[in-house]
């Protein structure tokens, strides 16, 4: 893509994807400079940003209103690759000229000529000779060929009219940047830009290991106004990774009261601990009993957790999540997925009936109404009376997945149900499900109601239920053990 400085345009540039970049390419890194010519900021892009793209360059991070980079189309999220500068040849001396500037830097160049494509001309070592003379004024032909040189190698002809010579210089840093603006600040030039969706990606995915609450509204934004999928699902891949980060803001406030970046595991709670260590904020060493926060990201975080925990808790995110888990509203089932992670760790009441009705849809695969069935789980108690009655008017899959997240909760009520469904049910694959289900609670009651099932079916080895709770009991008798 060329975005000549001279164009007029009109103006695209999006306030979250301006933070976006000015966040996550910005982890530890201040290379930023703002073009007072150009009336544009830019920076630096990182070829190992989230590890994951090898691409190099300067991101536009955002443009004056009607100054010339807003007038020649470049907007936040562009990644400037190439400066182009256009020399046209009227005389020999343009033509010496031309060929001076075009091989200071890379000792390469474009040739125009005229009703023939563009031929690249490239010296083996600085100080080559191109082997190219021209004549004329006005119009410039091609004089003398030397053998044995790049131009003899090429498609020229003696009597070739010279049209123009383009050189294109890379882009890697901003001291590129900088050095080669600086040098055509007499000229006009192109810029060669990629809006990179895979550079979008990576920042996107960047601002959900920040855990910096601040990122939270330009994810929003970008999920529900973005109409690249891959950029939604990282946003709410983003948005889940918060929400995961929020729950462990009492492990962390326990290295921010203290002031420190290591702990005695053993004072810890051993759940989030692993979940720490699973998302990449800590290590766990139990031989030397500590708990270390890594660099940088955990250090980084006992500082933020606080604040996140309390913006995520203010209910933005779980009705959004909550409106984005029906198929009629989101078909995209790896979008669905997050929701239902997110409304499973959040916990809302709220989202019970819009997730009883994710369990109920038999237009929904089976893998979205099992998660459904697990964040009703995961929300607990409160679901109980709901998964009930769902469990009673259910298909067979319906019953499946409500009593597997009946015994996930667990309780006198979800058990006295479950163990009364059992001893009336003859449907075997129900049955399976339900004596899983009982044992998941496997408190008395329950080991006493699985006890009678096996007598039932103490003459019946044969028996697919038989056999199954035979498994049950030799896997509780272990973990007694």
């Amino acid at each position: 893509m060329l975005k000549k400085i001279t164009q007029s345009v009109k103006p695209r540039c999006f306030a979250f994807i301006v933070l976006i970049f000015a966040l996550a390419l910005g982890l530890g890194c201040d290379n930023r400079y703002y073009d007072d010519r150009l009336q544009m900021e830019v920076q630096q892009l990182d070829s190992d940003l989230m590890n994951r793209w090898a691409t190099s360059g300067v991101v536009v991070l955002d443009t004056t209103s009607n100054g010339p980079a807003r007038k020649a189309q470049l907007e936040a999220g562009e990644l400037i690759s190439y400066v182009i500068v256009e020399y046209p040849v009227k005389s020999p001396g343009d033509f010496n000229s031309a060929m001076k500037k075009a091989l200071d830097e890379d000792s390469n160049l474009m040739l125009h000529l005229k009703d023939k494509d563009p031929i690249r001309i490239a010296l083996r070592r600085k100080g080559d000779k191109v082997g190219l003379s021209v004549e004329g004024s006005g119009t410039v032909r091609v004089k003398q060929i030397q053998p044995g040189t790049p131009a003899a190698n090429a498609d020229i002809q003696v009597g070739d009219i010279v049209e123009k010579i383009v050189d294109e210089q890379n882009i890697n840093s901003i001291a590129d940047y900088k050095r080669m603006l600086g040098k055509l600040s007499k000229h006009k030039f192109i810029f060669r830009t990629s809006e990179l969706i895979g550079v979008k990606i990576a920042a996107v995915t960047a601002l959900g290991d920040l855990g910096d609450a601040r990122a939270i509204e330009p994810l929003i934004d970008l999920f529900k106004n973005s109409t690249e999928f891959s950029l939604r699902k990282a946003a709410i891949s983003s948005l889940q990774r918060l929400v995961e980060l929020s729950v462990l803001n009492d492990l962390f406030q326990e290295f921010q009261r203290t002031n420190v970046n290591q702990l005695p595991a053993d004072s810890l709670q051993a759940s989030q601990l692993e979940s720490a260590s699973i998302l990449g904020l800590l290590t766990v060493d139990r031989t030397e009993n500590t708990a270390t926060l890594k660099a940088p990201f955990g250090t980084q975080f006992r500082h933020k957790s606080e604040t996140l925990y309390q913006r995520i808790n203010e209910g933005q995110i779980a009705e959004l999540a909550q409106q984005y888990i029906q198929i009629n509203v989101e078909p995209e089932q790896e979008i669905r997925r997050p929701c239902l992670a997110i409304l499973g760790i959040l916990k809302p009441i709220s989202a019970i009936d819009a997730l009883i009705a994710v369990l109920e849809n038999p237009a929904e695969i089976p893998g979205i109404r099992f998660q459904a069935g697990l964040a009703l789980s995961q929300i607990g108690e409160p679901a109980v009376d709901a998964l009930i009655a769902t469990f009673e008017s259910g298909d067979t899959s319906t019953k499946d997945i409500a009593a597997s997240a009946l015994g996930g909760i667990g309780g006198a009520k979800a058990r006295n149900q479950l163990i009364s469904v059992l001893e009336a049910a003859d449907e075997p694959a129900i049955r399976l499900t339900l004596v899983d289900a009982i044992a998941k609670i496997g408190d008395g009651p329950s080991i006493q109601a699985l006890e009678r099932q096996r007598e039932q079916y103490q003459q019946d080895t044969d028996s697919g239920l038989r056999i199954f709770l035979d498994e049950v009991f030799r896997n509780l008798a272990k973990e007694s053990m």
